[in-house]
């Protein structure tokens, strides 16, 4: 990684120019050991740059190529200045590569991509902003070049020729970091801006972070951390998306040498962990590491490539589980493998049945919408859940049948008015037709029917009142039938 030392000399070279609205741009290319990047500066910035150096750190007036205000498209012209350029920036970098000054690396980019420059940009900025952030309660972001770079620190010495100002000394950083509660690492896989820098190819640790509450990685790889340090204490919310997890315990075992011989050691374990979101990611299978986390309430797993459900009942505790988006296709005995599960979400996969969910009795709500059940009688299997209040079963095919919605809410019985089925309460013209699909059932499977009667005659004259032709049509055609 780039960082100044005896081994890592800066190589500075102006390969070309562009003409860009005008004006002439000056591509500069960077190498400091195995890193480089480019940077393009006009004219104008090298004079200003230029001014600096001569006013706060001795540099001779003369190095700098004078201007010249006629001529200066000329391409001849325009060679000649690249190459006085590239002469001025090689000596002046070679006069002071050991102490870079502050207006010559940010000329240069090195507080973008140079370790020692981008740690004193951090220390500066949280030198002057560290204490708002943090009291604004929002979440801190980090990239894996800075979380490496203050690795790299934490186990090399500054260099004792490294002049620093107070305001960037590295133990701002450490105090920030030590600090931040809502921690976000956000990775890439691309080139970092014009470098040769991919950030998820570099390792790092957490030690410094004291007192994170909640941990998010997006588009950043778990392979590459270190050492997790006391964040396993701390943790009560994980958030990992997008970063290629393959199973459970590439996050909850990430800095373990041997993965699967830890078998829950107190060291490996998440005891404060209560809410995981892994979504997005490659999981096919639950491996037994969830066990390293026993106290998950909220679990998602959604858009991954799951066919089969394993190992949660090791989360006593778990209550909320999200597996939409994944590849189930039949679902078996779910009440031995789910435990007591109160929110389940099933939507977007390719269920044609909820037949194994009929023994889950404390589920509360239900969403399998979007999969490819086409008949109402499957809704039986969950209709006598006692804990059901929603269903949402939208986007199926048998969504399509005409009355779809008071079919399914017949099916609950007396319990059809406390059903929200698809994010919507029954209205009562529903429950009123409702009433009349079960005198039906009932009349046809000679049981008495359910409804309010006008008289308390014998069930052979009684009446029953309706105030829409359809339904007594639908009762009448019902008993002709029977």
């Amino acid at each position: 990684m780039a960082s100044l030392s005896r081994e890592n000399q800066v190589e500075a070279n102006i390969s070309s120019t562009e003409q860009q609205d005008g004006v002439t741009l000056y591509n500069i290319t960077l190498n400091v050991g195995p890193v480089q990047w480019s940077v393009k500066q006009r004219y104008n910035a090298f004079v200003e740059l230029h001014d600096k150096l001569v006013s706060n750190h001795g540099v001779a007036r003369d190095l700098l190529p004078p201007k010249k205000i006629i001529g200066n498209k000329d391409p001849a012209f325009i060679e000649k200045r690249r190459a006085d350029l590239e002469l001025y920036l090689q000596t002046i970098i070679n006069f002071m590569h050991r102490a870079l000054p502050r207006e010559l690396a940010e000329f240069l980019d090195f507080h973008q991509y140079e370790l020692t420059h981008l740690l004193q940009s951090l220390a500066r900025h949280f030198f002057h902003e560290g204490d708002k952030l943090l009291h604004d309660d929002q979440p801190v972001y980090f990239t894996p070049l800075q979380l490496h770079a203050i690795s790299f620190r934490l186990k090399n010495p500054l260099p004792t020729n490294m002049a620093s100002e107070q305001e960037t000394d590295f133990s701002h950083v450490v105090d920030f970091v030590s600090q931040v509660q809502h921690l976000i690492i956000k990775g890439s896989s691309q080139s970092l801006r014009t470098s040769n820098i991919i950030q998820n190819t570099l390792p790092y640790t957490l030690n410094t972070f004291k007192n994170v509450e909640k941990l998010t990685l997006k588009n950043a790889s778990v392979s590459q951390v270190d050492h997790l340090g006391a964040v396993r204490r701390t943790t009560r919310s994980l958030e990992v998306k997008s970063s290629g997890m393959v199973q459970m315990s590439d996050i909850l075992l990430c800095d373990a040498v041997y993965k699967e011989s830890v078998e829950g050691t107190d060291p490996h374990k998440w005891m404060l962990l209560t809410d995981v979101d892994v979504s997005s990611n490659h999981i096919a299978h639950i491996d037994d590491s969830v066990a390293l986390a026993p106290n998950i309430e909220k679990l998602n797993l959604s858009c991954n490539k799951l066919s089969s459900v394993e190992n949660l009942t090791l989360l006593p505790h778990l209550v909320s589980l999200n597996l939409s988006n994944n590849l189930f296709t039949t679902l078996e005995d779910m009440h031995t493998k789910l435990g007591n599960v109160v929110d389940l979400d099933l939507s977007q996969n390719n269920l044609a049945s909820l037949k194994g969910l009929s023994r889950l009795y404390s589920l509360a709500s239900l969403n399998v919408s979007t999969n490819t059940i086409w008949e109402i009688s499957e809704v039986s299997h969950i209709s006598r859940l006692p804990c059901l209040e929603t269903l949402i079963i939208t986007g199926n095919p048998v969504a399509t049948i005409v009355d779809y919605r008071t079919k399914v809410l017949e099916l609950f019985g007396q319990r059809a008015s406390e059903i929200c089925l698809d994010n919507e309460r029954p209205t009562q013209r529903e429950l009123e037709f409702v009433a009349v699909l079960q005198a039906i059932r009932a009349s046809k499977e000679g049981r008495l029917p359910t409804l309010s009667i006008s008289s308390p005659l014998p069930i052979s004259t009684t009446t029953i009142s309706f105030d829409r032709p359809d339904m007594a049509t639908a009762v009448s055609e019902s008993s002709n039938n029977k």
